[in-house]
């Protein structure tokens, strides 16, 4: 695979820039400076047989911190729980699968029990954490270490260390449960746990301001894509010097000119402060379910390059809040 993804360096169109995309993504792996690399994941990945890839790229430090949708997660619960998606039949209509309480994702079903299963050990989890704010960052590592899932993205990442966010993460199955746990709490005028969103930025520029040379990778757009980029002009308001990102790829299957941020062009984000003026960069526009496997193919026929980049050491109680003198066009904000 890594042979025709040279190839495609040579040809047109999108498999050129698939092709670009692979050798970005190889160069930020073998980067004497040990980059950190962002992976925004939206869209329903897991529902599309994702899973096993993102697992895997948790589980050999191809990535270093992953950014995704609640809802990505709350379908990796699932499975971590027992719930398997399935093939569609389409001449069943909706409103019957609704009564059988089959849940419908393109060509793919789900359980709707195994949800419920699932929202309940959430809502469980949280009864067991002492009542204090929580980053997500932080509660998918207490989370994963209550799952005993090999291929799973939350169990990996725990035992990997490795920090994933969901910054919306409220928009979603996870996210649902712990309003019923919270709702619950509230009933009996006891003190919850709290999932503080600010708290998720704290870390991430903590994160960023720990390793400075960085890396983005994006599966579509949404809330994953633009908090990654953020996290500069965050850190840059707050009064903290951190470099823009050096290397940037997204798969995405939008388009620039409606505006969205799937199909926003990155070179847009230099503007923002966003990416380095020199960042290496490129876009392929390709079902993600088509181009992840085919990178991740790519980059793993390399592995013996790169393997020693191992994971990162983080120190999460790094002190983050010191604020240094401002910098860049938001200096007199």
């Amino acid at each position: 695979m890594s042979e025709a993804l040279e190839a495609f360096n040579s040809t047109s169109f999108q498999s050129r820039n698939l092709g670009r995309c692979y050798k970005i993504w190889l160069k930020m792996l073998n980067d004497p400076d040990r980059p950190m690399i962002f992976f925004g994941l939206s869209g329903a990945m897991i529902a599309g047989g994702m899973r096993r890839v993102l697992r895997d790229l948790i589980a050999f430090h191809a990535i270093d911190v992953l950014v995704s949708t609640g809802a990505n997660l709350s379908h990796d619960l699932y499975e971590s729980l027992g719930g398997r998606h399935y093939m569609a039949h389409y001449k069943i209509d909706d409103p019957t699968l609704r009564d059988m309480r089959i849940d419908r994702v393109y060509d793919t079903y789900a359980d709707d029990v195994v949800f419920t299963k699932a929202d309940e050990f959430v809502e469980k989890f949280a009864e067991t954490l002492e009542p204090r704010s929580y980053s997500s960052r932080e509660l998918f590592q207490l989370m994963g270490e209550r799952l005993r899932d090999e291929y799973g993205i939350l169990a990996t990442a725990a035992r990997e260390r490795l920090p994933i966010f969901s910054p919306a993460l409220a928009d979603s199955s996870i996210g649902m449960a712990l309003t019923v746990y919270r709702n619950e709490k509230a009933k009996k005028s006891a003190t919850p746990m709290v999932y503080d969103a600010i708290l998720d930025n704290l870390e991430i520029m903590s994160l960023k301001r720990q390793f400075p040379k960085s890396g983005v990778i994006f599966l579509g757009g949404g809330t994953p894509k633009n908090y990654i980029q953020q996290v500069v002009p965050m850190a840059e308001i707050s009064g903290l010097a951190v470099p823009p990102h050096s290397y940037a790829i997204q798969v995405t299957t939008d388009a620039p000119q409606f505006g969205g941020l799937s199909g926003c062009e990155l070179p847009e984000s230099q503007s923002w402060g966003k990416l380095d003026p020199n960042a290496e960069q490129c876009t392929v526009h390709l079902d993600a379910t088509i181009g992840l496997p085919l990178l991740f193919t790519g980059i793993m026929e390399h592995y013996e390059e790169w393997k020693s980049r191992g994971a990162l050491k983080v120190d999460w109680m790094e002190p983050f809040q010191t604020a240094i003198p401002r910098k860049g066009p938001r200096a007199a904000a």
